[in-house]
């Protein structure tokens, strides 16, 4: 249960009506022009939303306010489900950010080509929609080739977003994630800035924490989509290392996943299904002072919160490169999904020396702090800036 439901009874967000802001300028102290913000609004009628742990793009939004506000804009906000049909939008703007990458974007394009004299921003929250589709797509291919008569629902798919479109109205791009995600934005030849994702301040780690964690325990943390974010490899391949606990906290509401897997999870006593989880809760803080491992085979995203929440809590990342999270020298990069492929690697890592294990951890901890609130203020307000001054604002 969020802090709204906590707060007003779980009705507040369906009485809520998605709106749009207008000039908002409590930051602002000379105004020099104005900004379009398209994402969302929830935080600026709940400002409590801004502490949740799980949801950090609400903080985020408060902040690009802020930022725009300090810079001299006063902004405007469009919540993302607003229809944007039946909204009158104004070309008085010089700055126009806008949620473009996943479905949540489809109307980015149908607000830039109204605005002549703005810059248009993409911000992108994932890989370039149509490759981030193919490759969702191949893991679905990869699960029946091992479930051949099983059927699960297709997640995780953006077919609502005119990316040709989007990319030719943008002027540049601000992408949350790593080299993958950059990379598959390359090819519209825009200016492409990298921002990084924030994590709770409230997220903090007993340093003894780092030199007590079991190396036979690991932690699988994500939210929707396990397919994509390949939950399914991760309970293939422990299901076959009876000798290493696998924790896992996700979504319980995906039914047709969750019946596929039932007799594998009910005869593997060293899986252990923890539902979906409050960051900071009692049972996250003891599932991540005994994991030593946070393991995330994902095809497709832009960063992860729930792995840089975990390295901030000084958990050792296994990821794909897909995963979109660095891991530098001390994480460990999963080349090869095939399940015993897969297995072999989680077994190797499992009996590194305990030395290398104590390093790996405590660098994936002090690399955390790339994902902390003041990393996503000073990487936005950068590309901002370098934004604004080369169009001359």
């Amino acid at each position: 249960m969020n802090i709204v439901d906590k707060l007003y009874g779980g009705f507040a967000l369906r009485f809520l009506k998605k709106k749009v802001v207008y000039n908002y300028h409590k930051y602002c102290r000379n105004k020099i022009g104005h900004a379009l913000l398209y994402f969302k609004t929830d935080v600026l009628f709940f400002p409590q939303l801004a502490e949740e742990y799980c949801h950090s793009n609400n903080w985020e939004v408060l902040e690009k306010i802020k930022i725009l506000n300090k810079l001299g804009f006063w902004v405007d906000i469009i919540d993302r489900r607003v229809n944007i049909d039946k909204l009158e939008i104004e070309d008085k703007y010089d700055i126009f950010i806008g949620i473009g990458a996943g479905n949540s974007g489809r109307y980015y394009p149908n607000i830039a080509e109204k605005l002549n004299k703005a810059i248009k921003i993409f911000y992108a929250c994932g890989p370039e929609p149509d490759f981030s589709d193919r490759i969702t797509k191949e893991r679905y291919e990869y699960f029946y080739q091992r479930n051949p008569n099983k059927k699960v629902k297709l997640r995780r798919i953006i077919d609502q977003v005119n990316i040709k479109k989007s990319m030719e109205l943008t002027d540049a791009i601000f992408c949350i994630g790593n080299e993958f995600g950059i990379n598959s934005y390359q090819k519209f030849q825009k200016d492409i800035f990298r921002i990084y994702p924030s994590t709770s301040p409230r997220i903090t780690v007993d340093v003894q924490q780092l030199f007590n964690r079991s190396q036979k325990k690991f932690l699988y943390f994500g939210g929707n989509g396990n397919i994509v974010k390949g939950l399914d490899l991760t309970i293939e391949a422990f299901s076959k290392l009876p000798d290493l606990e696998l924790y896992i906290c996700a979504p319980a509401k995906e039914y047709d996943f969750n019946a596929v897997y039932k007799e594998t999870l009910s005869k593997s006593k060293n899986i252990h299904f923890l539902g979906f989880i409050e960051v900071g809760a009692m049972i996250f803080n003891k599932v991540t002072s005994e994991c030593g491992y946070v393991i995330f085979p994902s095809a497709s995203e832009g960063t992860p919160d729930s792995v840089a929440t975990c390295m901030r809590k000084g958990l050792v990342p296994i990821v794909t490169y897909e995963a979109g999270i660095d891991i530098d020298d001390f994480g460990h990069l999963i080349k090869d999904i095939q399940i015993e492929a897969l297995k072999s690697q989680i077994c190797l890592i499992s009996k590194e020396p305990k030395e290398d294990f104590l390093e790996r951890s405590v660098k994936s901890y002090l690399n955390s702090f790339n994902y902390t609130q003041t990393g996503f203020s000073e990487s936005f307000e950068k590309a901002l800036i370098k934004t604004l001054a080369k169009k001359k604002i």
